[in-house]
């Protein structure tokens, strides 16, 4: 009687510790970490920024995240086309260090070896650079019939 009275407080015990973690753990979500808290390795968080790249076609569109750190940019980004129309959604990125310029080569979809042109949205991936002072995107398109045929947007200053 007493290992099964044992057995039923330490079980009860367990899954209300259990409760208690999954319910602080579901009460952070949706929350993020301010940037003047440090992090568990001492260093500040760095913060997440939103961009849109829409400059004037109705059907192609370029969005995603960056996030800026003493070491570089990071750019998480993703391509939409709105209908088939002969051209396929594109983005370029240039980066300065305050005298000198990185740009990044056009990123566009491929689906079964040509550009994609059709109604998506898509992630397509991740920009990297250390040139940290200034951060531009622009969209672009890309026709599906000359890869080497595009028509860029202007470019739109991020910070």
């Amino acid at each position: 009687m007493r290992r099964i009275a044992t057995v039923a407080i330490t079980t009860g015990a367990l899954a209300a510790g259990l409760l208690v973690s999954a319910g602080s753990a579901s009460a952070d979500q949706g929350f993020t970490q301010s940037a003047k808290l440090p992090t568990a390795s001492g260093v500040q968080a760095a913060a997440s920024y939103s961009w849109t790249s829409k400059n004037g076609w109705t059907t192609i569109k370029a969005y995603g995240k960056y996030t800026r750190s003493k070491s570089g940019v990071k750019v998480s980004f993703s391509l939409a086309d709105g209908k088939k129309n002969g051209w396929s959604p594109a983005v370029q990125f240039r980066t300065s260090n305050g005298s000198r310029y990185y740009t990044s080569a056009v990123y566009y979809l491929r689906y079964g070896g040509v550009p994609a042109d059709f109604k998506f949205s898509h992630y397509y991936g991740v920009f990297n650079s250390s040139y940290t002072k200034h951060l531009y995107v622009r969209e672009a398109g890309v026709s599906t019939k000359n890869t080497k045929k595009i028509a860029y947007g202007p470019w739109k200053k991020l910070y």
